[in-house]
């Protein structure tokens, strides 16, 4: 009973700081700042990324900036990254992520952590980034990082279905003969 009055009494007066204090407490105060100034920032969105602009050959990338600071990358081979990114001005914004892949056992066998500066161009269709690598080595070092590199990207915009050429039981009949 004594333990039930104490936890009355500890609600009581923490209400009444609230009030007293001439605010209430919500889960709309937890909301971070930063996630209202990037809602409207020209990085939100889906972008087809080209990590490495000096080699023609290289697979592009499919990435994804929030307008609440997530960055997310799906590689051609299957490895992800997972990182954060910010605005540093109306076009521009730094990002950092984490990547990690298996050695032959399937076993962790390392990683990288990329931090790039990101400018999108005016039209909003394209941007350029310049970055570093850390490699991450389970057996060390960390802290080295290579670079810069130069990306480049373009926005992946909503297109309409378009008028199709065949039923999808020809394109896939095609590829089991």
């Amino acid at each position: 009973m004594r333990r039930l009055s104490a936890l009355v009494s500890i609600l009581v007066v923490a209400l009444i700081g609230g009030v007293v204090l001439g605010r209430s407490v919500s889960a709309q105060d937890a909301t971070p700042v930063a996630e209202a100034s990037l809602a409207g920032h020209p990085l939100v969105g889906a972008w087809v990324l080209d990590t490495d602009t000096a080699d023609p050959e290289n697979p592009p990338s499919l990435v994804v900036f929030t307008a609440d600071g997530i960055y997310n990358q799906h590689d051609y081979d299957g490895t992800a990254g997972v990182g954060s990114w910010d605005a540093t001005g109306p076009t521009s914004a730094n990002l950092t992520f984490f990547s990690y892949f298996p050695d032959e056992e399937g076993n962790l066998g390392g990683g990288s952590i990329v931090r790039a500066e990101l400018e999108v161009a005016a039209d909003g269709h394209s941007l350029t980034a310049t970055y570093t690598v850390e490699v991450i080595n389970p057996a060390g070092p960390f802290g080295e990082q290579y670079g810069p590199g130069t990306a480049s990207g373009e926005r992946i915009a909503v297109e309409s279905m378009g008028e199709p050429v065949g039923s999808l039981d020809d394109l896939f009949s095609d590829s089991e003969e």
